[in-house]
């Protein structure tokens, strides 16, 4: 997948709210950028926590949007509690749609350290394995996580105050949960892989995973209840994280800072590693809690030819025509926009560029807003001439049905439109990854790809196939690809990634009960008809049912 401005912008993001100390001014001289970073500057503004909008535009005039604070969060999450204890880190992430895909296309498999070209062979994963680009694909990017780490406790004591963290967060924040890993590393744990003993300069790491069982909206919601009330977030409607086709929300929670440096230098022999060298040198004494809280989105495409004026709150994140726009009561609040190169931007508002408050710069495209200076402001505007951007054009793809039974078709149609007011070209539109996917499994009829010269205003271009699936299962269906020519400029865009469920019949479940069930005697019978009985039950009441799949 080719990558472009979007794909980046998540990473950037993220390490741009990680480094919000170097791009905001911790005092009251109301400066954007601060000139003297030092170990105070570092202090204070954890003490008093800071804010963060952070959009970015790119070419097509598709948003990416990120709101986060730094600092200490609300004190329902009680990190100071004994509970949290030797835990180094908690991290809380609800995720869905290809958030987590924009992430991997930019950092690649070697961040995980797997080889170029390795496989991972399983059955769920499509027959002679996948290459890890693809295991989101199969595995999906819908999920909401907690992991904990916990540093030099006994087992016993991580297991304990593990429980505890996760009690508090179900009685103040309503999350529920199921646990995927409980892992402790020690020397035993490390000795039973090797095959000889080892000296590790800690007693013990646990490691704790759970899926977090709450609905996507409703993980997102508790993640933002977390925050200070009351700065940005008293103008933000928090459906904009949640129904955007890639959208997230995260919590990355230090109880001790001095525990995780004294963690990170274990590692490294006492010596800092190189990740951690820079945070260590500008806060050699920091102690005590620490939390960044975040939430995003990748939206679709909301300017064309025509738009020429953007509004950061009201646009980007549901901000209603009528209201205002206020920072923190304490702390800091900065607000933060990339454009296109292409975008001659004419003025922006408010501007105080004489005073300081404000920050523009053409070359890079960047307009920064010391909100911390602003009180009702009603918006963050940015006005530019028209023509900027290309053509609204939409890419949908449908499914019917969008679930069937072994042996049974699915007819998928991928349409493309033009609803702007000029016509693009050189159209290429290609779905063809399902066969490639599942080359046993599926049995694809009908074209998968076409090509255009024009596409004129109001105009369609559409393709349809038809896909059969042999087995039951959850077929993944990768985003149609389309690309099209305007002006100078290539554009690309994509569908969602989609799913079909293939489901067992019933009766053939019943079939089976008896075919391998009866023919059994005792236990082993009475258990695979049990276990056909049971498969029955659970699609009857909508939980999906079916046992080994073989995708």
């Amino acid at each position: 997948m080719k990558l472009n401005k979007k794909h980046a912008f998540v990473i950037i993001a993220i390490g741009f709210l990680f480094s919000i100390p170097a791009v905001t001014a911790a005092n009251t001289s109301n400066a954007v950028l601060a000139q003297d970073v030092g170990e105070e500057f570092f202090f204070n503004l954890i003490e008093n926590g800071a804010e963060v909008v952070f959009t970015a535009i790119d070419e097509q005039g598709a948003p990416a949007v990120i709101y986060g604070q730094l600092g200490v969060p609300d004190s329902q999450l009680g990190l100071g509690e004994s509970m949290y204890d030797g835990c180094v880190v908690m991290a809380l992430i609800a995720t869905q749609g290809e958030l987590l895909e924009y992430i991997l296309d930019l950092v690649g498999a070697e961040l995980f350290n797997f080889s170029d070209g390795g496989e991972l062979w399983a059955q769920q994963f499509g027959e002679g394995g996948s290459p890890i680009d693809s295991v989101f694909d199969m595995l999906g990017t819908d999920f909401s996580l907690l992991i904990n780490v916990y540093f030099d406790l006994t087992d016993a004591e991580a297991q304990t105050n593990m429980a505890a963290v996760r009690a508090h967060l179900h009685s103040g924040f309503a999350f529920d949960f199921e646990e995927l890993l409980n892992l402790r590393i020690d020397e035993e744990f490390i000795e039973s892989i090797i095959g000889e003993p080892v000296d590790l300069p800690f007693t013990g790491i646990n490691l704790f995973i759970y899926k977090v069982t709450n609905p996507f909206e409703d993980a997102v919601n508790s993640v933002l209840d977390v925050m200070d009330q009351s700065g940005f977030i008293g103008s933000i409607d928090s459906s904009v994280f949640t129904t955007a086709r890639a959208s997230g929300a995260g919590l990355l929670a230090v109880p001790d800072m001095g525990d995780l440096m004294d963690l990170i230098e274990s590692f490294g022999g006492g010596e800092p590693i190189p990740p951690a060298a820079f945070l260590l040198s500008q806060m050699p004494e920091l102690d005590g809690p620490m939390a960044i809280v975040a939430a995003g989105y990748i939206g679709d495409q909301i300017l064309s030819t025509n738009s020429d004026e953007l509004n950061i709150f009201e646009d980007l994140l549901g901000k209603p025509p009528t209201g205002v726009v206020n920072g923190l009561d304490t702390g800091q609040s900065l607000v933060a926009a990339f454009l296109p190169p292409n975008m001659n931007l004419t003025s922006y508002s408010p501007e105080d560029e004489a005073l300081n408050r404000t920050f523009y710069d053409a070359n890079a495209s960047v307009v920064f807003w010391n909100a911390t200076a602003y009180s009702d402001i009603p918006d963050y505007t940015i006005n530019f001439e028209p023509g900027a951007f290309p053509p609204l054009v939409t890419i949908t793809r449908t499914f019917d049905p969008i679930e069937t039974t072994p042996g049974g078709s699915v007819e998928v149609t991928v349409t493309v439109h033009n609803e702007g007011t000029e016509p693009v070209y050189n159209l290429s539109l290609v779905d063809d990854s399902i066969a490639g996917t599942y080359p046993i499994s599926v049995d694809v009829t009908g074209e998968t790809s076409a090509d255009e010269a024009i596409l004129l205003p109001d105009g369609t271009m559409t393709i349809t196939y038809s896909v059969t699936f042999e087995y039951e299962g959850v077929y993944a269906f990768a985003p149609a690809e389309f690309e099209y020519d305007y002006g100078e400029n290539t554009f690309s865009k994509r569908t969602h990634m989609d799913r079909v469920t293939v489901s067992p019949e019933i009766l053939g479940l019943l079939q089976q009960m008896f075919w391998e069930g009866y023919p059994f005697t005792a236990i082993m019978g009475g258990a695979v008809a049990l276990g056909a009985v049971v498969n029955i039950v659970l699609m009857a009441r909508g939980r999906g049912g079916g046992g080994t799949y073989q995708v």
